[in-house]
């Protein structure tokens, strides 16, 4: 027999899963558990206990669903948001907000059985939320008892310019006034013309141009596709021709084209026209439209109505002058000109008045045009989010693989112009060789877009920096595919649940293959994910960096992540009355960002769904240590009676009182039957009181490698005979080779008190702790490390002295 000690020095690894019993070779086998529950991995190593989970409130209505939402103003300005059957509810600092003495509330369109899908991008005291059933809505924080839900219109938010006029400015010249005789023939398709109409005449001065011109209308005749306009004049003919009924005859002097007016009808041809009116038009069409500027964003509003003067703005002092009503919020005001159809910049001012003298349209800039393309049923996105100073939709009912990005700087307008802008609007759509819908977008080296089969980043392209309507270019990262639940961001990584398989993968840019690639995070704990789905999680950076992850069937499990250190460690965690997880939220709370989770549990035989949150863990006094769930803490005058446990009525808990573990109490009428609550042996301070909590830890199979004389240890005899751990702050701890539970034979406790009276209670330790466990011989050597009481443990290594057998 050999007698040797053993180190396991961390537990980087997380809880492994049982099909890696035997893979003694993995690096990660020597900081591996079989079991973590209850307990988290430091990211140096360690293993602790988690916190207890604080009462918070029930729901509105524990029949139904709900969902937390954060809403994160800034570090001191955090809330939760309750989102149930139509309403949400607000959260501060772990209080519900009241507003005339009832809690505070704000109406919603979501159904309890749609919360679920809610996805929400939020800047400072705005955040949008999208739903493939219902209008993308805005919530805005005015104060802690004060929001709003409504839907957005997706319009520039200043209004557009009325009251549109103006006056031209021209002069008459003098000069030779002519008589100018027109008469119209018509033309079939075939060619066949008809004779011409009778003349009608017109004096018109023809010496010196000034604007004027002769307009000549007529009415149409059946089977005619053109006419011809003659004039009788010393050259005499056709002088113009034209598809329509009217036409602008040439300014100045014009003659016809010297083959004489016809006379007599081809064969075929249409009827001959009446004799067509004459008038002296004056100028050009000059058409236009003006817009407003935002004085506080600095958004364009919509152009206002058209508005047309004639005027020949070609001579010298001819001006048009333009007046509109002011615009409220207006700083200033842009006008466009039309030029063969299409707007153009003329320029901009800061009145209500403006004067053209000619000035040439920059066809380059024109006007906004409305569009909002979620405006129906089967056209609302799924996805929002914001990516280079723009609201970024995506994926409706009808185009699942279409994205929308607002104008810059304009969160809610989509709007276009033409020719396009590099801040207008921006649409496209993924081309793949299926119709995978977008399931989530975000903001990281570009936009990331995960589809239910392959990812994406979509960016300016080598020819631009950011993403405009004229530099789109999207690239294929990979074809996983990806869950409906929202991926999470870890500093520069991303995480996200695969679509199929019950996987995690992190995604992150690599720089030597200019594209980004993960691993599966999951695949050292299979068994956690074995025939389940996220339903939801959240990050919390401080200060552990894990992430908690709601499993469908209402498990919770935890990652600790760091990816620079290639730490990810799973563990599990579960909680008393039947306690089911349904969702986790977490905001930053002080120096922690601190989970929220709604949790549906059996109190007293009664259904109940209840928001609680999750303890902090630092504390330097015993009496500080919070490690019940659902609990409440008492902290005044020396008390045997502590009331106010309500939501407990009925059920066993444990309480901590001034630091002593108080067991076997249950909460039920007090003080005569007029509250509820517990009573307690001795009067205490300070009491945390809950429902009681188990915490393990479970080595994997012993492993020395290759000992010399021995060969592999697996499958052979061993026998612990002590086992040593290194601790911190830690108080009440059971150690042994088999589970059970604290009055185990196969359990054994470790006794700390020392040096406190027996009136004090005993202090929490750090440093090593050695304990003999109950005598066994097995094949696989592994040790239970436990706790039952409402007490700290935090386990830096395992140092087992075994015996193998031969």
């Amino acid at each position: 027999m050999a007698e040797l000690r053993t180190l396991q020095p961390s537990f980087t690894a997380g809880e492994l899963s049982p099909a890696l019993a035997a893979r003694v070779d993995l690096a990660k086998y020597g900081s591996g558990l079989r079991t973590a529950l209850n307990v988290f991995i430091h990211p140096h190593g360690g293993a602790s206990n988690r916190a207890g989970l604080e009462f918070i409130g029930e729901v509105k209505d524990s029949a139904k669903k709900g969902r937390l939402i954060p809403f994160q103003f800034n570090t001191e300005q955090s809330y939760e948001l309750e989102f149930g059957d139509g309403y949400f509810r607000v959260y501060k600092d772990g209080g519900l907000i009241l507003k005339a003495g009832v809690p505070y509330e704000v109406t919603t369109p979501y159904a309890h059985t749609e919360v679920d899908e809610i996805v929400f991008a939020q800047e400072a005291d705005v955040m949008y939320l999208a739903h493939p059933n219902h209008p993308v809505q805005k919530i805005s924080r005015l104060a802690d008892d004060d929001w709003q839900i409504t839907p957005v219109s997706f319009s520039p938010s200043i209004a557009a310019p009325t009251g549109l006029t103006g006056s031209p400015r021209y002069k008459f010249r003098a000069g030779n006034t002519v008589g100018y005789k027109l008469s119209v023939s018509s033309v079939s398709a075939s060619g066949a013309v008809s004779a011409a109409s009778p003349p009608s005449e017109i004096a018109y001065q023809d010496q010196h141009f000034d604007g004027r011109f002769i307009r000549v209308t007529w009415n149409p005749v059946p089977g005619a596709v053109k006419y011809l306009i003659y004039r009788d004049a010393a050259i005499d003919g056709v002088a113009a021709e034209t598809t329509n009924t009217s036409v602008d005859m040439p300014t100045g002097n014009f003659d016809g084209d010297g083959t004489g007016i016809k006379t007599v009808s081809d064969p075929g041809a249409p009827p001959v026209p009446n004799a067509p009116l004459l008038e002296i038009a004056f100028g050009r069409e000059n058409k236009y439209v003006v817009a407003a500027i935002d004085e506080e964003t600095g958004e364009e509003s919509l152009p206002s109505t058209p508005f047309t003067l004639e005027n020949e703005l070609t001579l010298l002092g001819n001006k048009n002058t333009l007046t509109w009503n002011a615009v409220p919020g207006a700083s200033a005001y842009i006008v466009y000109k039309d030029e063969n159809g299409q707007y153009g910049y003329i320029g901009r001012t800061e009145t209500t008045t403006f004067t053209d003298e000619n000035i040439v349209a920059d066809l380059s800039s024109g006007p906004q045009s409305a569009r909002n393309p979620f405006d129906s049923a089967g056209n609302y996105p799924r996805c929002v989010t914001f990516i280079e100073q723009r609201l970024g939709c995506a994926s409706t009912k009808n185009d699942p693989q279409a994205v929308w990005l607002s104008q810059s700087a304009n969160y809610e307008n989509f709007g276009v112009s033409e020719p396009a802008k590099a801040s207008d609007a921006v649409t496209f759509r993924i081309r793949s060789r299926q119709v995978n819908e977008i399931r989530s977008m975000l903001a990281l080296k570009g936009l990331m877009l995960l589809t239910s089969g392959a990812e994406w980043v979509v960016s300016g392209g080598s020819q631009s920096d950011a993403i405009t309507p004229s530099a789109i270019d999207i690239e294929n990262q990979g074809y996983r595919g990806s869950a409906r639940v929202q991926p999470i961001v870890v500093g520069n990584t991303v995480l996200f649940a695969q679509e199929r398989g019950g996987v995690v993968r992190d995604f992150s840019y690599e720089f030597t293959s200019d594209g980004y690639s993960g691993r599966d995070l999951t695949i050292l704990a299979r068994h956690l994910f074995d025939g389940r789905t996220i339903k939801a999680w959240a990050y919390s950076q401080a200060p552990y960096s894990i992430a908690w992850v709601v499993m469908s069937d209402g498990a919770l499990i935890s990652l600790t992540y760091l990816r620079e250190h290639e730490v990810w460690a799973w563990t599990r965690h579960d909680s008393a009355a039947y306690a089911a997880f349904e969702d986790v939220s977490v905001i930053a709370e002080g120096d922690e960002d601190v989970p929220y989770f709604l949790l549906r549990r059996t109190i007293n035989g009664q259904p109940k769904r209840y928001i609680e949150r999750l303890h902090t863990r630092h504390f330097e006094d015993i009496k500080d240590a919070f490690f019940v769930d659902c609990g409440l803490t008492y902290d005044g005058a020396p008390a045997t009676v502590i009331t106010g446990l309500d939501h407990l009525n009925g059920e066993s808990v444990v309480a901590l009182a001034d630091g002593n573990v108080v067991r076997n109490l249950t909460v039920g009428p007090v003080n005569g039957g007029a509250d509820i609550g517990v009573e307690l042996p001795n009067a205490a301070e300070k009491v945390h009181i809950g429902l009681g909590m188990v915490s393990a830890l479970q080595t994997l199979d012993l492993d020395l490698g290759q000992v010399q004389g021995l060969g592999t240890v697996q499958g052979r005899q061993k026998s612990v005979s002590e086992v040593t751990l290194r601790v911190e702050k830690t108080r009440g701890i059971f150690v042994g080779p088999y589970d059970g539970d604290r009055d185990s034979r196969h359990l054994v406790e470790y006794k700390q008190r020392s040096t406190e009276a027996w009136n004090e209670a005993i202090a929490m330790y750090t440093g090593d702790i050695s304990m003999t466990p109950p005598w066994d011989w097995n094949r696989s050597g592994s040790m239970w490390v436990k706790q039952f009481d409402p007490l700290p443990m935090t386990v830096l290594a395992i140092m087992p002295d075994v015996t193998i057998g031969r």
